[in-house]
């Protein structure tokens, strides 16, 4: 889908899943990609105590992040949705954030884009129902809690850049130091031990061919559709263009920004490096003399 000014968007926020940190991430890059038009954060706002309180020994912490999305709510003119949480230490928000989601579906129809903001993989059946009825659906989360699964039931999926665990830090950090400290000198002598060993891995590790940031999937996908454009091209060839809806199509996350890159051209420029077996080439398009098509050929 191409996002313009005809982008009519409503973000949807599980606020006990996502730190408030990445609002601002959130915002700006649902911007450029059209109108906001709806923005809801659900919580348990009761939870706003302003104290801290323990959980078998342990400080919850809960408490700051909701206080933390209370602010941005505030900030950023959010409409906030109160959800009871009847059981302790079940999140019940995602019943009420798809309810919000399904309201909006058949209230609002003239939204054609929903942001759904969680790592919750409960969210799958939402957004693939969603995209079932010709939304374009996407997804923003934490690289390190979102399963892949997940994450292909989007249209795209971003990666935010602040975790939830970060926010603990923000809080009773004393009391976390002292509680770290006795498994940081642990860590330390295990660190020790195992340093001879970590050096010879390391030196192994360098005769060997680095591992490719996209992973080992991503990859092996990624050559079986440029081998496959090869094959079909008259010219033999895969153009830049065919490579990236084909792999956003398998894998809503392969996209530039994932990757701190501005287009795909960069991106395929930065993976080059682990396909040795290919190399760009350009070719110039008739009528514009600064204009020009990537593609990759064999070598």
């Amino acid at each position: 889908m191409e996002y313009n000014n005809q982008t009519k968007i409503a973000i949807l926020i599980d606020a006990e899943n996502i730190s408030y940190k990445n609002t601002q991430q959130i915002i700006d890059t649902m911007e450029k990609k059209g109108k906001i038009l709806v923005k809801m954060v659900v919580a348990d706002w009761t939870k706003i105590t302003g104290a801290q309180t323990k959980t078998n020994g342990k400080f919850v912490y809960r408490a700051k992040q909701i206080e933390g999305w209370r602010a941005e709510a505030s900030r950023h003119s959010m409409t906030a949705i109160q959800q009871f949480s009847y059981v302790s230490g079940k999140n019940t928000s995602d019943i009420a954030l798809t309810i919000q989601a399904m309201k909006i579906l058949y209230e609002k129809s003239y939204i054609n884009c929903f942001c759904l903001v969680s790592n919750d993989s409960d969210f799958t059946r939402l957004a693939q129902e969603l995209r079932e009825q010709n939304k374009e659906v996407i997804g923003m989360g934490e690289r390190n809690s979102a399963i892949q699964e997940f994450v292909n039931a989007f249209s795209e999926f971003i990666y935010l850049g602040e975790s939830i665990d970060d926010d603990k830090e923000d809080v009773g950090q004393e009391e976390v130091k002292e509680e770290k400290a006795s498994e940081t000198k642990q860590q330390e002598a295990q660190t020790q031990q195992k340093t001879s060993k970590n050096k010879k891995k390391k030196s192994k590790k360098k005769a060997q061919v680095e591992e490719c940031f996209l992973g080992a999937e991503k990859l092996k996908a990624l050559k079986n559709i440029i081998e496959n454009d090869i094959e079909s091209s008259e010219e033999s060839v895969a153009y830049y263009s065919s490579i990236a809806n084909r792999m956003k199509r398998q894998f809503a996350d392969f996209i530039p920004e994932n990757y701190d890159c501005k287009k795909t051209s960069q991106l395929i420029a930065k993976i080059l490096p682990y396909l040795p077996e290919y190399i760009e080439h350009r070719e110039p398009i008739p009528n514009n003399e600064h204009g020009f098509l990537l593609m990759l050929k064999r070598k």
